[in-house]
């Protein structure tokens, strides 16, 4: 048995592949206010039973550690098994920071997870992890790297919803993500049973397309990187990733770009797009659109269900 489970954590990524008997992992822990509902989860899990086997943080920013940061403020003790983070300790902050760009957040969730005397180990490419018969590859970072230019990071967002689908499809993609917290995003393979799932954090698209290699590679299930940000995919991308199921995670207030859905359904045909958030029934698509290719599922909690 394999399950992917998706959870509205505002703007941010909060997921959880369920595996074999009775085995979790986390992904992320959303905004800060997400942390009551993460609580809530991890006591659900153990409540059954189950094992909180690793929770992987892919990257520093507010909206993917801000739930645990929240909790641990508040003095709860940490259940993972383990927590797999590249600490920010290795990273200089930036006179630019600011509450998204969040290094020194990041510190202070490994300073309070070690005081805990959490077992914390890095992620970067070429690591394995084996939990029961999973196995986890992570093809990125390869190393952490620093920044002092954020400030001048381009939004990845700038409604595109008054264009039509067709008209995006055949247009350039109009930004680059150049945020150097999101290129620090672990990207990580997730095999079990004959399956294979990959996560992508707020990675760009050229680390990402690098650390899959040349070869085309068949997947499951692709969790989109930053939250459905145009800026994060590329041309290359329908090169290297053959997949139908995409997984979308964000409240749609900043994030998707109608753009990515255009060019997801140009490259691969009919595609199913998972959200634990109906942003596309906010006026995403225009009636010139042909919505046929895509299929829209909203599922909070449970999303994709495998039986292996």
């Amino acid at each position: 048995m394999l399950e992917v489970y998706t959870y509205n954590a505002g703007k941010g990524d909060c997921l959880r592949i369920r595996f074999g008997q009775g085995h979790n992992m986390l992904i992320d822990t959303g905004v800060m206010r997400f942390g009551i509902r993460l609580k809530e989860i991890c006591e659900e899990i153990q409540s059954s039973g189950e094992t909180l086997d690793v929770l992987i943080l892919t990257h520093v920013d507010d909206d993917h550690i801000g739930g645990i940061l929240s909790l641990l403020r508040s003095g709860w003790k940490c259940p993972f098994l383990e927590v797999r983070m590249n600490h920010s300790g290795l990273v200089s902050p930036s006179a630019n920071s600011n509450a998204y760009l969040s290094t020194t957040q990041n510190d202070e969730v490994y300073q309070r997870l070690a005081s805990q005397n959490v077992q914390i180990l890095p992620m970067l490419a070429g690591h394995l992890i084996f939990v029961d018969k999973a196995k986890i590859i992570t093809i990125s970072p390869k190393a952490i790297l620093t920044d002092n230019i954020r400030a001048n990071t381009p939004l990845a967002y700038q409604r595109d919803y008054g264009k039509s689908l067709s008209q995006l499809a055949s247009s350039p993609i109009r930004s680059t993500d150049r945020s150097i917290n999101n290129k620090n995003s672990i990207i990580f393979i997730f095999e079990y049973e004959g399956r294979r799932l990959l996560f992508t954090g707020d990675a760009w698209a050229e680390d990402l397309v690098r650390g899959l290699g040349h070869d085309m590679q068949d997947f499951d299930l692709v969790k989109l990187p930053h939250h459905g940000a145009a800026g994060n995919i590329s041309a290359d991308f329908k090169n290297h990733i053959n997949c139908s199921n995409f997984l979308i995670c964000t409240d749609g207030v900043a994030h998707p770009d109608k753009q990515t859905i255009a060019k997801l359904a140009s490259w691969y045909g009919k595609i199913n797009i998972f959200s634990p958030s109906d942003w596309w029934s906010r006026g995403f698509f225009t009636s010139e659109d042909d919505t046929d290719l895509i299929n829209l599922i909203h599922r909070e909690g449970l999303a994709v269900k495998w039986h292996t």
